[in-house]
């Protein structure tokens, strides 16, 4: 049987391979035994895929019911982090500070996960191959960070920085929701306000002017006729309505949509440039923790690339890693890109320069999240009278297309 296999080396470099098993062996437990730390294996030898597809229902929570370990929320990865790194530097070793961590654990999916880190370890396997063990919680960059701090006896270091990584991430996430909550509530707000309008006002202003018979303005006919079109054809509207969105979201899914939709995004007149500074930000960060905890350049691009979801910071890594493969720099690319400011690539061939990249994408990263906490706060302030102008002007308009007729009412009447 085959194998093909994506793992970690002790000194933390990523290795993709094959492997040759007799029928019945196991993959996992080989590259371990090599001293490997096992990223991904694909194989389509019976042994293999059962004991991949057995590790979801292994774990039983306490109290009897079912916890999965894979759906741990990574929200809470953070404190997890945290505490194991200050369990560590108090001289703890790994198993027993997993043993105190499960203890402390309130929920049940992350308690089952600890149990199983603290298992695995236990039974003489590393804390690097336990966690990528759960690539759902633990993503390729996690593992190889704590790959490289167990081969140089510096993992409390090393998840002190992971930590500090996971939480500058929430609260980047945390700014961007707390900027779109007031925007969505006013929208909300708005859209009920306009259905008011559409299904209980109209109608009543539509038969005092029927009863009336005035002359009404081109835009209260305008605004009845389509207050009637909706009420009068509710079952092909909800239909229309419930195909389109339902074709937005297939579209949004398929490669081309989710395409379409990263390259218009990034073209946005203020989004964009934030989209643009918070990616950057990420990617920076995390070539800098990687540099910096003696990952090699080369996987820490290669890691790196995995960890982001738009495809053209995708391909500007794999450009940046052909560079440096070929003797090359990574300021060479970002230079001729568009999805790099010149001034940070200034500043990495500065860094190149000085063999000192790791520390200056560090300094990037921490200068571009300040950045970006302000371009949200600006963001935010000009997205909220906006909104309130929007919704002025549409219930403004509606109210002069009703109060209109009224004033030649009034007229006639005198």
């Amino acid at each position: 049987m085959i194998v093909t296999y994506e793992a970690l080396d002790r000194s933390g470099l990523l290795v993709r391979d094959t492997l040759a098993l007799d029928e019945g062996d196991d993959a996992v437990v080989e590259l371990r035994r090599r001293g490997l730390v096992p990223v991904r294996v694909q194989a389509d030898g019976p042994s293999l895929r059962r004991r991949l597809t057995g590790l979801s229902s292994r774990v039983r929570d306490w109290g009897g019911s079912q916890a999965d370990p894979r759906r741990a929320r990574r929200k809470e990865l953070p404190l997890f982090t945290e505490q194991m790194a200050i369990l560590l530097e108090t001289g703890t070793p790994v198993a027993p500070s997993l043993a105190a961590l499960e203890r402390q654990v309130t929920t049940r999916h992350w308690q089952a996960l600890v149990r199983q880190l603290r298992r695995q370890v236990e039974e003489g396997g590393s804390l690097a191959s336990a966690v990528t063990s759960y690539p759902e919680v633990f993503d390729p960059v996690y593992g190889s960070m704590i790959c490289a701090g167990e081969a140089s006896g510096k993992l409390p270091l090393i998840l002190g920085r992971l930590a500090l990584l996971s939480r500058q991430a929430d609260r980047v996430r945390q700014k961007v929701v707390s900027a779109l909550i007031y925007p969505t509530l006013l929208t909300g707000i708005a859209f009920s306000v306009v259905n008011v309008l559409i299904f209980f006002v109209l109608p009543r202003f539509a038969g005092i002017f029927t009863e009336m018979e005035v002359k009404l303005p081109r835009s209260t006919t305008t605004l009845l006729a389509v207050s009637h079109g909706i009420r009068g054809n509710m079952l092909i509207v909800l239909s229309a309505t419930a195909a389109a969105v339902a074709g937005l979201v297939l579209w949004n899914k398929s490669r081309a949509g989710v395409r379409l939709r990263q390259r218009a995004v990034l073209r946005l007149p203020i989004m964009g440039p934030l989209v643009r500074s918070l990616i950057l930000a990420r990617l920076f960060r995390l070539i800098g923790l990687l540099l910096e905890s003696s990952v090699p350049l080369l996987d820490a691009l290669e890691l790196t690339k995995t960890s982001t979801r738009n495809y053209l910071y995708v391909q500007l890594l794999e450009r940046m890693y052909q560079s440096v493969l070929n003797g090359r720099t990574m300021y060479e690319v970002m230079l001729h890109s568009r999805l790099v400011p010149a001034s940070l690539a200034q500043m990495v061939h500065t860094g190149e320069a000085n063999a000192q990249i790791g520390r200056v994408m560090t300094l990037l990263a921490d200068h571009l999240d300040d950045q970006n906490e302000t371009r949200i706060g600006m963001l935010t302030s000009i997205m909220e009278p906006v909104i309130l102008i929007i919704m002025g002007l549409v219930i403004g308009m509606v109210a002069i297309s009703l109060v209109l007729p009224m004033f030649d009412l009034s007229r006639i009447s005198g």
